[in-house]
């Protein structure tokens, strides 16, 4: 594979291809997309939307939207490959940043998830 077959995808089709091939920034070589692995994600703080119900003297209320600030911790399963997509995605689409990612132990239940599809799951922790 070559550079230049790493191109930029659309990230807003429904039918998103997370094994699109792509090159390492770092080793400049394919990204692995045959063994599975599971990483956390520990994510930038950001802001997000939340309606909040606003009582005003003589009238009924109204739902008025507010920004709150939400930091996520998420488990990623995958490919080295498809995982990499996904961060792209999510970044793309909802603005993920991370602090720190980690190689965490891959459980037969998070493999069972991945099997059912074969695509990249993200898992939240609590």
């Amino acid at each position: 594979m070559y550079i230049e077959d790493a191109d930029y995808q659309d990230w807003k089709e429904d039918n998103y291809d997370y094994n699109k091939p792509k090159i390492s920034f770092f080793t400049k070589k394919p990204l692995n997309n045959t063994k599975v692995i599971a990483e956390d994600w520990w994510l930038k703080p950001m802001l997000t939307s939340s309606s909040v119900w606003c009582q005003e003297v003589g009238s009924r209320g109204r739902y008025i939207s507010d920004y709150k600030k939400v930091g996520r911790n998420v488990r990623v399963v995958g490919t080295q490959l498809q995982i990499y997509n996904l961060f792209c995605k999510m970044s793309d689409q909802y603005g993920w940043q991370t602090k720190d990612t980690w190689d965490t132990e891959l459980k037969k239940e998070y493999l069972d998830l991945y099997n059912k599809n074969k695509k990249p799951i993200i898992i939240n922790l609590i």
